[in-house]
Order: C-alpha cells, then sequence, then structure tokens
C-alpha cells in the first residue's frame, strides 16, 4: 500500500504538481489500528522571475508655443550700400548770377568718393559771358577743390552739402588775364540709380555761394556769386 501510494506521489511529480508552491506528499502509515492517511505539504522552491525595470521619461514642463512672425505688409527693399571707395566722372549744365546779370555755364565733376564722403573738382565753365559778371566782356571760369558728405547711404535719393576753395580766372577782351582766390559753399540733392555691382548713375541738383577773396586788377567783378545747375555722373 504504502508503495503503491509512493508511486502515485512519483507520477503527481511528473506532471508538475510538486514543482509549485503548495505542493503535498501523501502516504499511509502501516501501524495497527487501520492505516491512516497522512497529507504533509511540501514546500518547493521556485526561481524568481526577473523583469526589466520600467523607465518613465521625464518630460519638461510644457511651454506656451511661439506664434510664428507675420511678414510684414509691405516688405522692405534689401539695402544697397555703396562701395568704400569709388570715382566720380560727370558733367552738366547750370549758370553763375550776380548783381550784374546772369551766365550760362558748363560744369565738369571729377571726385574720388570714401564711402559717403567724397573729394572732388568741380568747374564751372562761363564762356564768352564773362560781361554778366563784370564790366568787361570775355570768358570766366571757376574751379573748386570742394569736400562733399552725402546723407542717407544706401537709399536712393540723398541730400548733398559741400564746402570748396575756389580758383577764379577770367579772360577779358583787349586785356591780361587775371585770377583770383575765393570759397563757397554748396548744398543740393542727388538721384543714385544703381545699374551693376557698385556701379551707379548719379544725377544731381544743386544751387552754391562763393565769395571772391582776393582784388582783380584788370576787371571790375562782382564779388558775391550764385550758382546752380544739374550734373550727371557715372560713380564706378
Amino acid at each position: 500500500m504504502k508503495a503503491a501510494l509512493q508511486t502515485g506521489i512519483f507520477s503527481l511529480t511528473l506532471f508538475g504538481v510538486p514543482t509549485a508552491a503548495g505542493a503535498v506528499e501523501i502516504y499511509a502509515t502501516t501501524d495497527s489500528p487501520p492505516p491512516v492517511v497522512i497529507v504533509r505539504p511540501v514546500t518547493v522552491w521556485t526561481p524568481p522571475i526577473w523583469s526589466p525595470p520600467h523607465l518613465v521619461p521625464v518630460l519638461p514642463p510644457p511651454t506656451d508655443p511661439v506664434p510664428p512672425l507675420e511678414p510684414p505688409t509691405h516688405p522692405q527693399p534689401e539695402e544697397r550700400r555703396d562701395p568704400r571707395a569709388s570715382v566720380f566722372v560727370g558733367a552738366g549744365y547750370g549758370g553763375m548770377s550776380s548783381a550784374r546779370g546772369t551766365a550760362g555755364t558748363w560744369r565738369l565733376h571729377l571726385g574720388l568718393g570714401l564711402g559717403a564722403t567724397e573729394i572732388g573738382l568741380r568747374a564751372d565753365v562761363a564762356n564768352r559771358a564773362m560781361d554778366q559778371l563784370s564790366d568787361h566782356a570775355g570768358t570766366a571760369w571757376r574751379v573748386g577743390a570742394e569736400v562733399a558728405h552725402r546723407f542717407l547711404e544706401g537709399a536712393t535719393v540723398r541730400p548733398v552739402i559741400a564746402g570748396s576753395f575756389d580758383r577764379w580766372q577770367f579772360e577779358p577782351d583787349g586785356a591780361p588775364s587775371a585770377g583770383a582766390f575765393g570759397a563757397g559753399a554748396r548744398l543740393g540733392v542727388e538721384v543714385h540709380y544703381h545699374v551693376g555691382s557698385g556701379a551707379a548713375l548719379v544725377f544731381g541738383a544743386d544751387a552754391g555761394y562763393h565769395r571772391i577773396l582776393a582784388s582783380i586788377d584788370q576787371a571790375d567783378v562782382a564779388k558775391d556769386i550764385f550758382t546752380f545747375g544739374a550734373t550727371l555722373d557715372l560713380r564706378l
């Protein structure tokens, strides 16, 4: 009887019963009085089952979304900077005016631009119109060594202010030529039309005041002379 019960226990073991916690062992006693079935629990060790740790990502606190920038209603044109060094070459037409009259003049311009500042020469030639400036007929001309400054660098329309040291030359009819020195100031405005990288056509209009500081022996010339006119320059 005990052998049969032990065989049954072995069979249960094969079917996995002892592998679980709380399995039991059953056997019968052989002593008298009649046999008694004793059930005794058997503790079976089961290896722990490992599971990977559960990682919880830490997210930054939510922030308010930044609204996208709206494009401007009127887009601004790209600013075009002038080269730091440039050359001005141009010509134009204008006039000289004094208390005795007004004479037409041809204008010539040659300058070296250094950013917004220019150092150059400007000439006004009154051909056969000296009688409008003095008591003699003949030719008069002026060459001014000038320093000019342009405001609003990069803009299309720019105000200009300039000062000059003038050399006057008079060629009266029937009398020796005479020269004089003076000083002047000029105000104007220019329109810059870009035609390429660093190149532009510059249309300018201005008015100036000139004072003759040295006396002239061979001609009676007005001391205060106003100039005005327009010039078209090529800036390279």
